[in-house]
């Protein structure tokens, strides 16, 4: 290993929104980062070549299990060949909030595929993060990007809460097993708040009953930028009580992010 890499990131859904801005905070010449998203970020690669900070972007889709698969076992071979590592950090934060309807229109191909982004494939890259650095000698974090949306329902958001909530429920079982290990992983499910994301701009299109509380937020500006959110979230990730709270919201912690 490179003895000037301290530190193993891998951040999922980084082409953009809050992916992207967690991404670039992550950049420095001692840590190797391992981005994951369907499309490209040309100016993330550019600011690493610039910085002379060592990136990985490997362009998968987190919707097909297949893909997924092969995504976990390539990710185990970069953790493995870097062992020596002091930090390995793990940012699950890809995700996507279709299907946005009723109940009743629920069908089972947007529903697979809303719960292989959200929920399966967060926890086969987490399984395969910890597998890998089982026996490593330096620390292990996971964050898990969850949502407001998984401790309070939104009629029409379905598919969406129950996978959110799936994270925070997945998070507390980390949390418990590797409380028997000798060197255990800490892990978090952090609510960001709402962000002024694409993903915001599709719930503002999409028909619900709570969607004027949404377009009202963009009005009177009360969305946070993703590049403030991402700017908090590095700092929590860093923080030397990391983990003491399984599941978080970053909101609450305005004055020490």
């Amino acid at each position: 290993m490179n003895a000037a890499v301290q530190e193993i990131a891998i951040v999922t859904g980084a082409s953009r929104g809050l992916g992207g801005a967690i991404a670039e905070r992550l950049l420095a010449p001692n840590r190797l980062l391992v981005c994951v998203a369907r499309s490209a970020n040309d100016p993330l690669v550019e600011r690493a070549r610039t910085m002379g900070a060592a990136l990985e972007y490997r362009r998968h889709d987190l919707a097909d299990a297949a893909a997924t698969e092969t995504l976990a076992a390539e990710l185990a071979r970069t953790l493995s060949a870097h062992r020596d590592a002091r930090r390995f950090v793990l940012v699950n934060n890809a995700g996507v909030v279709e299907p946005i309807g009723p109940i009743e229109a629920l069908r089972t191909a947007s529903l697979v595929a809303s719960l292989q982004v959200n929920l399966a494939s967060l926890m086969r890259l987490t399984a395969a993060f910890l597998e890998a650095t089982a026996d490593v000698a330096g620390e292990r974090r996971i964050l898990n990007v969850s949502s407001g949306a998984a401790r309070h329902p939104i009629a029409g958001w379905a598919a969406y809460c129950a996978a959110k909530a799936g994270v925070d429920m997945f998070t507390r079982c980390i949390v418990d097993e590797q409380a028997r290990r000798p060197n255990p992983a800490r892990a978090c499910s952090l609510a960001p708040g709402v962000l002024d994301t694409q993903m915001q701009s599709t719930i503002r299109a999409a028909d619900f009953p709570s969607i004027d509380r949404f377009r009202r937020l963009k009005a009177e500006g009360g969305l946070m930028a993703p590049e403030e959110a991402a700017a908090r979230i590095v700092a929590y990730l860093g923080r030397d009580d990391f983990g003491a709270r399984p599941i978080d919201d970053l909101r609450e912690h305005a004055s020490r992010a």
